[in-house]
């Protein structure tokens, strides 16, 4: 015989971090008839909220005298035992519940059952599936609405109709099995949206009941980052609004992690999601700004900051633009403290002749000249399909553009009429410029067409 556990609290607040449970309520149930039934009060440990007595009735002076979670954890964890932990809108419950159980360094955990999506799958085309609109529309009475009985009792009602009907069993099943998605996923996505999801490089976006993207992400695997969003318990205020806001996700392939990078950055800067907060400020970098001392050495400064318009070059990380000017240095033997990069032991006399100075300069000069030979490039990534390559355009390190191509490309200069041209960020370009800096170290694999050095494209892709 099927036991099911119908579960209603009380609380202090909307998330479990931060508040207690006031009241606790539940009826055994075998889904037809109820077989025993359990209530307490709960002292919280702090005071009621004025507006959350209003709302329930309970006051501090009703549970002055109740007894603590604590108190009560063990009878409670028997009573829950053997059974499904079934409520409307069952995360707010569970989490509640299975959070102070940890507080007190437990680890509890049941099988759960949501009535809000069980009814949305057995009692379709009501307008809301809120307890309140659901039970009036159903004809079920609560004379006790916002006390943990009177909603458990109207919640049991709901679901002994739900188990009468042809595929309760079916749909309960399905919603138990291991790893069951929708036993996870925002109560208000369905689990077909998941199911659609790509397990290759793309972007994906959580919207809202208007459709609006309240949050764009990106993944090497769509499908496995999405399922990360929900893992873990729903404790703060914050992340139990952000799942309640998600109505609908959808996702795009792109073919490659730098390309679903690219697109989530464009996609952010043009919806501005809520939830989206790192890519809102324009990102530092490190310049490497050339100048000349009084000496008539030419010399380069490192410096953080935002605007890069003086740089010869610039990086996104500190320890990659020093990384390449010691390189600089070594192959065309100049004083590392002259490019920026401070002593390396040397004698602290600097032989200031002309002559000196003049090798030197042409030294910078050359480091100079090696930073420009690659001020035009192409970089050719695989597209969505076999047929299909992706190009990004870069100018000066800037990101001009990016796009999908079947068509074959014979000079470069058929990709200024081929890549449309884009507004841009400091995000993309230091996408960019980390991509080509881990290519350069040899950690990744990409094909970067140069130009003037070279007019063919390098091989690979759909170019003839």
């Amino acid at each position: 015989m099927d036991r099911f556990a119908i579960v209603d609290i009380e609380t202090t607040g909307s998330h479990a971090r931060g508040h207690g449970i006031t009241e606790i309520a539940l009826v055994i149930t075998d889904g037809c008839q109820v077989l025993d039934r359990w209530e307490t009060l709960v002292d919280p440990g702090l005071p009621i909220p004025a507006h959350i007595t209003n709302l329930t009735g309970i006051d501090d002076d009703m549970v002055q005298s109740a007894p603590t979670f604590e108190a009560i954890a063990d009878e409670l964890e028997d009573w829950l035992s053997d059974a499904v932990f079934v409520a409307h809108n069952v995360g707010f419950d569970y989490a509640f519940i299975r959070g102070h159980f940890e507080t007190m360094g437990r680890i509890w955990k049941r099988p759960k059952l949501c009535t809000v999506r069980m009814a949305r799958k057995l009692l379709p085309g009501h307008g809301s599936y809120s307890l309140g609109r659901i039970c009036q529309d159903l004809g079920i009475s609560n004379e006790a609405r916002h006390r943990a009985m009177g909603d458990c009792a109207a919640t049991v009602e709901l679901f002994h109709r739900m188990m009468q009907t042809a595929r309760a069993q079916e749909v309960v099943n399905s919603m138990l099995k291991r790893g069951e998605r929708e036993s996870w996923l925002p109560q208000h996505v369905p689990a077909t949206d998941f199911e659609r999801l790509p397990t290759k490089p793309g972007v994906y976006r959580f919207l809202d009941r208007k459709g609006t993207p309240i949050y764009i992400g990106m993944s090497h695997n769509v499908r496995h980052r999405v399922r990360t969003h929900f893992n873990g318990d729903m404790a703060s205020a914050r992340r139990q609004a952000f799942l309640r806001d998600i109505y609908c996700i959808n996702a795009e392939e792109t073919g490659t992690a730098l390309m679903a990078r690219l697109l989530e950055d464009e996609l952010i800067r043009k919806h501005w999601p809520i939830h989206n907060r790192a890519q809102k400020s324009v990102a530092m970098r490190t310049a490497i700004i050339p100048y000349t001392d009084q000496k008539g050495f030419n010399r380069f400064h490192l410096k953080r900051q935002r605007n890069i318009k003086q740089a010869m070059r610039w990086f996104y990380r500190d320890e990659d633009a020093r990384s390449w000017l010691h390189s600089q240095a070594r192959e065309y033997e100049i004083d590392p403290e002259l490019l920026g990069l401070g002593s390396d032991g040397r004698s602290t006399v600097r032989d200031d002749s002309k002559a000196a100075i003049a090798s030197h300069n042409q030294g910078v000069q050359a480091i100079e000249q090696a930073a420009k030979q690659s001020e035009r490039i192409a970089i050719i990534e695989q597209g969505r399909h076999h047929q299909e390559s992706a190009i990004i355009l870069v100018n000066h390190g800037i990101v001009q553009g990016w796009c999908y191509t079947e068509e074959s490309i014979e000079r470069f200069e058929q990709l200024e009429d081929l890549v449309p041209i884009k507004p841009g960020s400091a995000t993309s370009d230091a996408i960019v410029q980390h991509a080509l800096q881990e290519f350069e170290a040899g950690k990744i694999t990409l094909r970067v067409w140069k130009e003037p050095a070279t007019k063919k494209p390098p091989e690979g892709g759909l170019f003839a």
